[in-house]
């Protein structure tokens, strides 16, 4: 049975010849969600895009959490020109305020702290914990959510009935939330699957796979929302599922557990092309 702490959405499953079965769910949980087909998904897409193509038998572990819209929206102001060891621990720090769950493996986990609890929590305490400017976009939009009529928590959850664009807006009005913390947080918790955060990695990725005619454009705001309908256009209302699967296809964590003909540059390749091409040269010559 997979539960999460408090009154937040539940769901019981069973297991049987290998194969999971849906038993019960609780509120909240969109049963629909798991009629989505990942297979047909990733065969649309890789019929759509040759570099998807190539990446996919190597991510077939690849997903898009459906996160609390609190938690995730946290996590990402976190995130800001930040990375990845430094944003762990900080989003770590901030779920140890949280409630204590249980300890597995020597790690203890907790569930992430409400918004009363994250109030408690002065600015000059994260800049200690190491938050720098950040600490101050937290506090803040600790605050500016307080305010909201029913709550912050459940006023970030009816982003969910919105259109993207009504959802960008309503994220843009939080302290530290700037078009890419937006887009990830519509993203990865406010069911919207075609929204695309476009950072200097999406930007590499579009110039090199998707728009070839940026190539020597600078990213400006106008040509963020074109590298985002440039994805929808390829690859549909679950857009930002197949940009993820590509961004994480460019992380160098990543790039070593694929084949070396997957994770090359075009500046590598060129350059692998002229070593192979010297050393057979070599060989003629002998």
């Amino acid at each position: 049975m997979g539960e999460e702490y408090g009154e937040r959405r539940w769901l019981e499953l069973s297991e049987r010849e290998r194969t999971l079965f849906l038993e019960k769910t609780g509120p909240g949980f969109r049963e629909e969600a798991l009629k989505v087909s990942l297979g047909e998904l990733w065969a649309e897409f890789s019929e759509a895009d040759s570099r998807f193509a190539e990446l996919a038998p190597h991510m077939s572990g690849a997903r898009v959490l459906r996160q609390d819209p609190l938690e995730c929206l946290f996590q990402f102001l976190c995130s800001s020109n930040n990375n990845i060891p430094r944003i762990t621990q900080m989003v770590s720090y901030l779920s140890s305020l949280g409630p204590y769950l249980a300890s597995v493996g020597g790690f203890k986990f907790h569930a992430f702290p409400s918004l009363e609890r994250l109030s408690q929590v002065s600015e000059e305490e994260l800049r200690k914990a190491g938050f720098g400017y950040r600490a101050k976009y937290i506090v803040d939009a600790v605050a500016v959510l307080q305010s909201k009529p029913g709550g912050g928590a459940e006023w970030l959850l009816s982003l969910r009935t919105l259109e993207l664009q009504e959802v960008t807006d309503a994220l843009l009005g939080l302290p530290g939330v700037g078009p890419k913390v937006a887009a990830c947080v519509a993203l990865f918790s406010l069911d919207q699957h075609h929204a695309i955060p476009v950072d200097t990695h999406v930007w590499q990725i579009a110039k090199r796979y998707i728009s070839p005619e940026l190539e020597g454009a600078t990213l400006t705001p106008k040509l963020s929302r074109h590298v985002a309908e440039a994805f929808v256009m390829k690859f549909g209302k679950y857009a930002g599922w197949a940009q993820t699967v590509l961004f994480i296809g460019e992380l160098s964590s990543q790039k070593a557990l694929l084949p070396v003909h997957l994770h090359c540059d075009k500046a590598t390749e060129a350059s692998s092309k002229k070593l192979v091409t010297s050393k057979n040269k070599r060989k003629s010559r002998a």
